[in-house]
């Protein structure tokens, strides 16, 4: 790959450049410009190159069983999407609503919109970045407000898409799903106003909640109180559906105020919390490595968070750095000021400071 390409990884025009830029695409080699790439790169890297060569492969345990597929594109691809990607950021505003792929949300943000409420109902789309083909990007580009011909939009799609599909593990897919998912976080947005919840959704995990005591037929057309059935309403179920997507039946969940409430994994009966068994689990982890030293630490780290997960060796996390992420998470959803936080970033750091001395 062309040099240039390597060392500049990112775009450095501000975000009305680059969105004006976008806007007055007409060819595939403006395209290349915009990206700072050579048309020759370009073409070689979404056309010539082989498909099975763009990407590497692995595979991550889902927490409802089975696994999840990663396609990690390999480093000259990436950089052509991470450029990209920063595009289409530059164009893209976020509703309210959105919590994923967005700047200065998360699970935790997405998770506080739903705190006290009486009911909450969690939805998941089946196969969300599967489901995402390359027609449905192609489209997406050739429609409003983008409007472009179509060689544009085609060599567009292609860099963002990998057979047929957006790739979960490509650094512009992110940004795509939000894009698509533009028009029906518009609808559920109208739709959550009409009957008085409360709407967000974080990637493929959709939430509403209500205060009052009766949920709208629209909304749950059946559910019995401690049962795991719920029959979604016609009016909401149609909305996802017509919007090109498959709503995951065996994931609707709907939760009273008196059972125990989650949002995007997290507990928010009272406040956004995380799950005890995490918290159990972290402690495990550092029990075990102030008693049995760091190699017994990571068995049990590995046993409990990533027993089954299938990575090449050099995408693997660092133990210590992982186990430092899964502590600061603790503090990014109760705050830097919560004493299990203090107090596990402080046993964390007396025995990396062992680790460092010894």
């Amino acid at each position: 790959m062309n040099k240039n390409i390597s060392q500049s990884l990112l775009l450095y025009d501000s975000c009305e450049e680059l969105s004006k830029k976008f806007e007055q695409l007409q060819s595939p080699r403006d395209i290349a410009k915009l990206l700072h790439v050579t048309y020759t790169d370009l073409i070689y890297y979404i056309y010539r190159k082989s498909e099975d060569s763009r990407y590497v492969t692995f595979k991550v345990p889902k927490k409802s069983g089975g696994f999840r597929t990663i396609h990690s594109s390999h480093k000259s691809l990436a950089i052509i999407q991470r450029k990209l990607s920063q595009v289409l950021y530059s164009i893209y505003h976020p509703r309210p609503s959105v919590h994923g792929f967005a700047s200065k949300r998360s699970i935790v943000t997405n998770a506080r919109a739903h705190i006290k409420k009486k009911f909450i109902l969690n939805l998941d789309i089946r196969d969300f970045f599967d489901s995402i083909n390359f027609g449905r990007v192609r489209g997406m580009f050739m429609a409003k407000p983008y409007k472009f011909n179509e060689k544009v939009a085609t060599v567009l799609a292609q860099i963002c898409c990998f057979k047929d599909k957006l790739p979960q593990g490509a650094p512009t897919s992110p940004i795509i799903s939000n894009l698509i998912c533009a028009k029906m976080d518009s609808e559920l947005q109208r739709f959550a106003e009409k009957y008085s919840l409360f709407y967000t959704r974080y990637a493929d995990d959709i939430t509403f909640s209500i205060n009052r005591d009766q949920l709208p037929h629209e909304v749950v057309a059946c559910y019995k109180k401690g049962l795991p059935n719920v029959i979604l309403g016609e009016e909401l179920r149609s909305i996802i559906e017509k919007n090109g997507f498959e709503i995951n039946d065996k994931k609707v969940r709907l939760a009273h105020r008196t059972q125990r409430q989650t949002v995007t994994g997290l507990i928010v009966n009272k406040s956004a919390n995380v799950n005890r068994k995490y918290i159990r689990n972290l402690y495990a982890t550092l029990h075990a490595w102030d008693k049995y030293g760091l190699e017994k630490a990571e068995e049990t780290y590995l046993s409990k968070y990533a027993k089954k997960i299938v990575l090449p060796e050099k995408n693997k996390p660092d133990f210590i750095d992982s186990l430092r992420g899964k502590i600061e998470f603790i503090g990014s959803v109760r705050g830097k000021d919560d004493n299990m936080y203090k107090k596990m970033l402080n046993i964390f750091d007396s025995l990396r400071n062992k680790q460092t001395n010894f």
